[in-house]
């Protein structure tokens, strides 16, 4: 029975494992229950320097207009038009979007239980020893900031945050985020 036991065990924690480690981004969003998603008609992308921010060619990015692209896709299928700044928009969208480091430490050892044992030599004795050892693996996370907030308030009303571990390939990056975007706009406008 306590095989049975470690079994069930291991497996759950596979499973979980697996959960966690999805190829999908991950996306939370949040939004002020009291704001009126419905009147919101119009919007438009603010600059970086909007922000306060003087990051210069960042504003205009293959990068942040490909992230544009995707947001614009998404509101003109929910029937939200795109307008420039000096029309006054109902909606102002912000992109804040960065990368770090994720190192991961795996120790693997032997399987509870099991009779493959290693033997060291040590002062005129054999003594088993049990075989183990680190791995570390390097990714990157990319995280994606989509707020919208409503410009005649200057308050925001909607977050999106999508994270995802990156990959080699610049496509499959910006798959991630269109995959991410589109979760993040399912339910919009939130419901109540």
């Amino acid at each position: 029975m306590h095989i049975r036991g470690w079994i069930v065990r291991l497996t759950l924690g596979l499973l979980a494992a697996g959960g966690c480690a999805s190829s999908g981004p991950m996306v939370v969003t949040d939004f002020d229950p009291s704001t009126e998603f419905a009147a919101f008609r119009t919007f438009a992308f603010s600059r970086i320097s909007d922000r306060g921010l003087e990051v210069g060619p960042s504003d205009k990015s293959p990068v942040r207009n490909r992230v544009k692209e995707m947001i614009h896709e998404q509101f003109t299928a929910k029937g939200v038009r795109e307008v420039g700044l000096d029309d006054h928009p109902d909606l102002l969208v912000h992109l804040f979007y960065g990368v770090k480091d994720l190192l991961s430490v795996e120790h693997t050892g032997p399987l509870p239980g099991s009779s493959s044992k290693a033997y060291t030599y040590h002062e005129g004795t054999w003594t088993p020893v049990q075989l183990s050892r680190d791995t570390t693996h390097e990714d990157h996370q990319g995280t994606l900031i989509v707020d919208l907030a409503e410009s005649s308030k200057e308050k925001l009303v909607w977050r999106a945050v999508i994270r995802a571990v990156l990959k080699s390939n610049m496509e499959q990056n910006f798959g991630l985020a269109r995959k991410g975007i589109a979760e993040a706009f399912q339910d919009y406008p939130p419901r109540k």
